[in-house]
Protein backbone atom coordinates (compact mmCIF):
# COMPACT_ATOMS: atom_id res chain seq x y z
CA UNK A 1 0.00 0.00 0.00
CA UNK A 2 1.50 3.40 -0.66
CA UNK A 3 0.82 7.32 -1.22
CA UNK A 4 -0.15 6.77 -4.67
CA UNK A 5 -1.33 10.13 -6.38
CA UNK A 6 -4.76 8.04 -6.67
CA UNK A 7 -5.29 8.23 -2.63
CA UNK A 8 -4.03 12.06 -2.86
CA UNK A 9 -6.67 12.76 -5.58
CA UNK A 10 -9.15 11.19 -3.87
CA UNK A 11 -9.17 13.88 -0.97
CA UNK A 12 -8.50 17.12 -3.03
CA UNK A 13 -11.29 19.83 -2.44
CA UNK A 14 -12.46 21.89 -5.06
CA UNK A 15 -10.34 24.71 -7.22
CA UNK A 16 -13.28 27.05 -6.17
CA UNK A 17 -13.26 30.37 -3.93
CA UNK A 18 -13.77 29.37 -0.50
CA UNK A 19 -17.33 30.95 0.56
CA UNK A 20 -17.04 32.96 3.72
CA UNK A 21 -17.69 29.71 6.20
CA UNK A 22 -15.33 27.90 4.61
CA UNK A 23 -12.71 31.12 4.88
CA UNK A 24 -13.24 30.98 8.55
CA UNK A 25 -12.51 27.58 8.69
CA UNK A 26 -9.38 27.95 6.77
CA UNK A 27 -7.80 30.99 8.62
CA UNK A 28 -8.92 29.71 12.15
CA UNK A 29 -6.75 26.28 11.62
CA UNK A 30 -4.06 28.53 10.34
CA UNK A 31 -4.13 30.45 13.35
CA UNK A 32 -4.47 27.75 15.90
CA UNK A 33 -1.71 25.84 14.03
CA UNK A 34 1.07 28.89 14.86
CA UNK A 35 -0.27 30.05 18.15
CA UNK A 36 -2.48 27.89 19.83
CA UNK A 37 -6.07 27.56 20.26
CA UNK A 38 -6.42 29.52 23.52
CA UNK A 39 -4.66 32.35 22.18
CA UNK A 40 -6.70 33.49 19.14
CA UNK A 41 -9.84 34.80 19.22
CA UNK A 42 -13.25 34.75 17.59
CA UNK A 43 -12.95 38.62 16.07
CA UNK A 44 -8.81 37.97 14.85
CA UNK A 45 -10.32 34.65 13.01
CA UNK A 46 -13.05 36.46 11.28
CA UNK A 47 -10.51 39.21 10.60
CA UNK A 48 -8.10 36.95 9.23
CA UNK A 49 -10.83 35.86 7.13
CA UNK A 50 -11.57 39.11 5.30
CA UNK A 51 -14.63 39.36 7.22
CA UNK A 52 -15.62 43.08 7.98
CA UNK A 53 -18.35 41.99 10.00
CA UNK A 54 -16.49 41.60 13.52
CA UNK A 55 -19.03 38.98 14.85
CA UNK A 56 -18.63 36.75 11.29
CA UNK A 57 -17.26 33.95 13.49
CA UNK A 58 -19.96 33.63 15.93
CA UNK A 59 -22.33 34.23 13.36
CA UNK A 60 -21.40 31.11 11.86
CA UNK A 61 -20.17 29.03 14.37
CA UNK A 62 -21.38 29.85 17.80
CA UNK A 63 -18.57 29.15 19.93
CA UNK A 64 -15.01 28.60 19.41
CA UNK A 65 -15.83 24.85 19.83
CA UNK A 66 -18.34 25.04 17.12
CA UNK A 67 -15.75 26.21 15.08
CA UNK A 68 -13.23 23.44 16.17
CA UNK A 69 -15.52 20.98 15.32
CA UNK A 70 -15.96 22.49 11.90
CA UNK A 71 -12.44 22.22 11.58
CA UNK A 72 -12.57 18.90 12.04
CA UNK A 73 -16.00 17.90 9.41
CA UNK A 74 -13.62 19.70 7.14
CA UNK A 75 -10.82 18.04 7.29
CA UNK A 76 -11.87 14.32 8.71
CA UNK A 77 -14.20 13.92 6.12
CA UNK A 78 -12.10 13.32 3.28
CA UNK A 79 -10.08 11.38 5.58
CA UNK A 80 -12.07 8.95 6.46
CA UNK A 81 -13.42 8.26 3.20
CA UNK A 82 -9.87 7.32 1.95
CA UNK A 83 -9.28 5.19 5.25
CA UNK A 84 -13.01 3.39 4.97
CA UNK A 85 -11.91 2.37 1.09
CA UNK A 86 -8.63 0.80 2.14
CA UNK A 87 -10.50 -0.86 4.90
CA UNK A 88 -12.21 -2.59 1.68
CA UNK A 89 -9.23 -3.06 0.36
CA UNK A 90 -7.81 -4.83 2.62
CA UNK A 91 -10.82 -6.82 3.81
CA UNK A 92 -10.62 -7.88 -0.37
CA UNK A 93 -7.44 -8.83 -0.11
CA UNK A 94 -7.76 -11.26 3.12
CA UNK A 95 -5.74 -8.72 5.03
CA UNK A 96 -8.21 -7.35 7.46
CA UNK A 97 -6.92 -8.99 10.35
CA UNK A 98 -2.82 -8.34 9.47
CA UNK A 99 -1.46 -5.55 11.92
CA UNK A 100 0.89 -4.03 9.00
CA UNK A 101 -1.88 -4.08 6.78
CA UNK A 102 -4.25 -1.85 9.60
CA UNK A 103 -1.34 0.36 10.55
CA UNK A 104 -1.04 1.16 7.04
CA UNK A 105 -4.67 2.02 6.68
CA UNK A 106 -4.52 4.43 9.97
CA UNK A 107 -1.20 6.46 8.50
CA UNK A 108 -1.08 6.76 4.74
CA UNK A 109 -4.68 8.14 4.10
CA UNK A 110 -3.82 10.71 6.86
CA UNK A 111 -0.39 11.38 5.49
CA UNK A 112 -1.53 11.59 2.08
CA UNK A 113 -3.80 14.22 3.06
CA UNK A 114 -1.13 16.63 5.07
CA UNK A 115 1.48 15.99 1.84
CA UNK A 116 -1.35 17.31 -0.35
CA UNK A 117 -2.88 19.79 1.43
CA UNK A 118 -0.27 20.43 4.64
CA UNK A 119 0.84 23.34 6.50
CA UNK A 120 -1.57 23.73 9.06
CA UNK A 121 -3.94 20.32 9.35
CA UNK A 122 -1.57 18.17 11.53
CA UNK A 123 -0.13 21.66 13.54
CA UNK A 124 -3.46 21.90 14.21
CA UNK A 125 -4.24 18.66 15.71
CA UNK A 126 -0.98 18.86 17.45
CA UNK A 127 -2.22 22.17 19.11
CA UNK A 128 -5.63 20.55 20.01
CA UNK A 129 -4.12 17.66 21.71
CA UNK A 130 -2.44 20.01 24.14
CA UNK A 131 -5.86 22.14 24.67
CA UNK A 132 -6.64 21.29 28.14
CA UNK A 133 -10.24 22.76 27.90
CA UNK A 134 -11.00 20.23 24.76
CA UNK A 135 -12.06 16.89 25.86
CA UNK A 136 -10.46 15.05 22.53
CA UNK A 137 -13.12 11.79 23.49
CA UNK A 138 -16.00 14.54 22.48
CA UNK A 139 -13.58 15.86 18.82
CA UNK A 140 -13.65 12.19 18.45
CA UNK A 141 -16.79 10.85 18.82
CA UNK A 142 -18.33 12.18 14.99
CA UNK A 143 -19.46 10.23 12.09
CA UNK A 144 -15.98 11.32 10.34
CA UNK A 145 -13.93 9.04 12.75
CA UNK A 146 -15.97 6.18 12.32
CA UNK A 147 -12.99 4.51 9.64
CA UNK A 148 -10.48 5.74 12.24
CA UNK A 149 -12.55 4.10 15.35
CA UNK A 150 -12.90 0.54 13.64
CA UNK A 151 -9.01 0.22 12.55
CA UNK A 152 -8.71 1.28 16.22
CA UNK A 153 -10.85 -1.60 17.11
CA UNK A 154 -9.09 -4.08 14.85
CA UNK A 155 -5.87 -3.20 15.89
CA UNK A 156 -6.62 -3.49 19.64
CA UNK A 157 -8.02 -7.09 18.61
CA UNK A 158 -5.02 -8.41 17.11
CA UNK A 159 -3.35 -6.90 20.40
CA UNK A 160 -5.36 -9.21 22.37
CA UNK A 161 -2.42 -11.02 24.07
CA UNK A 162 -1.21 -7.69 26.00
CA UNK A 163 -3.21 -6.62 28.99
CA UNK A 164 -5.65 -3.93 28.15
CA UNK A 165 -4.81 -1.01 29.64
CA UNK A 166 -1.05 -1.57 27.60
CA UNK A 167 -3.04 -2.03 24.66
CA UNK A 168 -4.92 1.05 24.76
CA UNK A 169 -1.86 3.28 26.43
CA UNK A 170 0.11 2.14 22.87
CA UNK A 171 -2.82 2.99 20.78
CA UNK A 172 -2.52 6.43 22.14
CA UNK A 173 1.07 6.73 21.62
CA UNK A 174 0.62 5.43 18.16
CA UNK A 175 -2.23 8.30 17.29
CA UNK A 176 0.48 11.29 19.53
CA UNK A 177 3.19 9.52 16.90
CA UNK A 178 1.22 10.30 13.75
CA UNK A 179 0.14 13.75 14.37
CA UNK A 180 3.36 14.72 16.08
CA UNK A 181 4.78 13.17 12.72
CA UNK A 182 2.40 14.88 10.29
CA UNK A 183 3.08 18.80 12.07
CA UNK A 184 6.50 17.89 11.97
CA UNK A 185 6.31 17.00 7.86
CA UNK A 186 4.18 20.11 7.83
CA UNK A 187 7.08 22.57 9.37
CA UNK A 188 9.71 20.91 7.18
CA UNK A 189 7.51 21.87 4.29
CA UNK A 190 7.25 25.34 4.73
CA UNK A 191 11.10 25.60 5.26
CA UNK A 192 12.04 23.35 2.64
CA UNK A 193 8.77 23.13 0.08
CA UNK A 194 10.51 20.08 -2.33
CA UNK A 195 10.62 18.19 1.49
CA UNK A 196 6.76 17.73 0.82
CA UNK A 197 7.44 15.37 -1.91
CA UNK A 198 9.34 13.11 0.43
CA UNK A 199 6.18 12.06 2.82
CA UNK A 200 6.00 8.67 1.17
CA UNK A 201 9.04 7.16 2.38
CA UNK A 202 8.44 9.18 5.47
CA UNK A 203 5.07 7.46 6.19
CA UNK A 204 6.89 3.88 5.20
CA UNK A 205 8.69 4.43 8.53
CA UNK A 206 6.42 5.59 10.31
CA UNK A 207 4.20 2.73 9.51
CA UNK A 208 7.13 0.82 10.13
CA UNK A 209 7.45 2.36 13.79
CA UNK A 210 4.08 2.24 15.02
CA UNK A 211 3.71 -1.53 14.39
CA UNK A 212 7.14 -1.97 16.43
CA UNK A 213 5.93 0.15 19.10
CA UNK A 214 2.57 -1.97 19.01
CA UNK A 215 4.20 -5.63 19.16
CA UNK A 216 7.14 -4.65 22.15
CA UNK A 217 6.82 -6.63 24.50
CA UNK A 218 5.45 -5.59 27.84
CA UNK A 219 7.54 -5.62 30.41
CA UNK A 220 6.51 -6.33 34.35
CA UNK A 221 6.54 -2.25 35.40
CA UNK A 222 4.50 -1.56 32.49
CA UNK A 223 1.52 -4.24 33.22
CA UNK A 224 1.59 -3.30 36.60
CA UNK A 225 -1.55 -1.12 37.08
CA UNK A 226 -0.92 2.70 38.27
CA UNK A 227 -0.65 2.97 42.17
CA UNK A 228 -4.10 5.22 43.41
CA UNK A 229 -3.65 8.50 45.32
CA UNK A 230 -4.87 8.72 48.79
Amino acid sequence: MTLSATSTRAARPAKTRPAAGEQMILAAERLFAERGIGAVSLREIGAAAGQRNNGAAQYHFGTKRGLIDAIVEYRMRPINERRVALLGEIDAAGRGGELRALVEVLVLPFAAYVAEHGTHWARFLAQASAEPDIALEEVLDRPEMRGLHEVSRRIEAVLRPLPAAVRRYRLELAGTLLVHAGASWERAALRRPARAARTAPLAADLVDAIVGLLLAPASRAAQRPPRRRS
